[in-house]
């Protein structure tokens, strides 16, 4: 099949979507539906939060203090520490005051001490075991003292972590190995065989990417495929589209509305983005939303052996666009097959039931593992690629060669379908007769090129 679209077959797209944009903007269904969307995102982020226990307590509104106003620290260890960043390092200590009793002109000894400190001030001496080789640090405070074990137990833990970054200093370690000497770390007991064995898939991260973004397709497809067909219908039914296609070529037509629904529903998407983003500002205000964020990097949605990175976005963005495009023109050949307003349910369903194959073999085959065979199937197939392929590159079961080769494979689609848009739009925007199925459109085209022949 010789595929050719020229100039003239999109002669009049500007003038289609312009107008089907203000018919959409100013329709009440929609003004009502979109204020609804808005209303529930606005909603979702505080309902979400007091569910998950994010309620913001008197007591975690203030700033933690650990109730000590004054550490002295004197240090004879024989290194320098940097104790003017312990207020910056952890909050708890923001209204501390660590002084170097080196700097003053007092004797302090753990003799001293008791009248030299108040109760809500404590007193530190680092000192170098020449005989045990180690260091050692003491705390001293008086025996009514105003603050908490676990608030000196903290001091005594950031003091001993200057100690140890000062010692790597003196060996001149870097800075990214100093943060890994010094960083946490955890334990845990397993066999060896579990050991050796490879770490098994997240299930959790897997399937929440797959239904986020699958979520996303199905919502953006169903709302458009039902939108156009309806509108192809309706000017069908009252002659406008023959009043049309004196002026605008078919095709143009059809991309007319297409760009024209994508515009709305993607501008519409990322209005509900942007309320919700707001809402989260907001309800931070008067709630703890960590809790979400918690939700999230437990599920391993964000997880590191995920492809998260500045540019999922734009890969996000164009599967979308392949996948709105290939229902689009499905939807639009389906309702051009149609001459009454009884056929929007029928014609409807059958796209509705290709979307949702696609979403369904994306949900099932996520859950059951890794397979590169079965992954290059699904991401592969045009049907299931637009929900799978983008998915299955983010997990990392495809790579990008093969996510880029189904985006080819989705473009040659939306090309054919194009292609037969341009050839028998026309002849099926003036049709009338019962709903005209796959075998009418392969007739219509076969007519079509037989002309073509003729007029050659």
């Amino acid at each position: 099949m010789h595929m050719k679209l020229s100039k003239n077959d999109f002669t009049g797209t500007g003038k289609v979507f312009r107008f089907t944009l203000a018919q959409m903007v100013k329709g009440k269904a929609n003004i009502i539906s979109t204020l609804i969307f808005f209303l529930l995102a606005a909603l979702s982020i505080p309902v979400m939060t007091l569910m998950m226990g994010g309620e913001k307590t008197a007591s975690s509104e203030e700033s933690p203090d650990s109730g000590i106003t004054a550490v002295y620290v004197r240090n004879d260890t024989g290194y320098e520490l940097d104790l003017g960043s312990i207020q910056k390092r952890d909050e708890i200590f923001a209204y501390t005051e660590f002084v170097d009793t080196d700097t003053m002109d007092i004797e302090w000894s753990e003799d001293t001490y008791e009248s030299l400190i108040k109760s809500a001030e404590a007193y530190v001496h680092l000192q170098r075991d020449t005989e045990k080789m180690c260091f050692t640090i003491g705390a001293y405070t008086l025996e009514d003292k105003d603050f908490s074990d676990e608030a000196m137990d903290s001091c005594l833990s950031m003091l001993s972590g200057l100690l140890d970054e000062a010692r790597y200093i003196q060996q001149n370690a870097r800075p990214e190995q100093i943060a890994l000497l010094t960083g946490s770390y955890e334990t845990s007991t397993q066999k060896v065989s579990e050991y050796l064995e490879e770490e098994t898939d997240n299930f959790d991260a897997r399937f929440g990417v797959q239904m986020i973004y699958s979520m996303i397709l199905l919502f953006l497809c169903t709302f458009a495929s039902s939108y156009i067909i309806q509108k192809v219908i309706e000017e069908k039914a009252s002659k406008l589209a023959e009043l049309l296609m004196v002026s605008v070529s078919p095709l143009a037509m059809l991309v007319g509305k297409i760009l024209a629904v994508m515009t709305y529903i993607f501008g519409l998407i990322a209005g509900i983005a942007a309320v919700m983003g707001l809402s989260y500002v907001i309800t931070g205000q008067i709630a703890d939303t960590s809790v979400l964020r918690q939700q999230i990097a437990s599920a391993g949605i964000l997880g590191g052996a995920l492809r998260v990175s500045p540019g999922t976005a734009l890969i996000l963005v164009v599967s979308l666009l392949l996948g709105y495009l290939q229902v689009s023109l499905i939807s639009g050949l389906l309702g051009t097959g149609c001459s009454t307003t009884e056929d929007v349910e029928p014609a409807n369903l059958t796209v509705v039931l290709i979307i949702m194959a696609g979403y369904m073999v994306a949900m099932i085959t996520v859950g059951l593992g890794s397979s590169p065979v079965l992954a290059a199937l699904v991401s592969l197939c045009p049907v299931t690629s637009m929900f799978c392929a983008p998915a299955r590159y983010i997990i990392g079961d495809i790579g990008f060669g093969m996510l880029a080769f189904s985006w080819v494979i989705q473009f040659a689609v939306v090309l054919a379908l194009a292609y037969v848009c341009g050839r028998i739009y026309r002849a099926l925007m003036m049709y009338r007769g019962n709903r005209m199925k796959l075998g009418g459109w392969i007739e219509l085209l076969r007519q079509n090129r037989a002309k073509e022949a003729e007029n050659r």
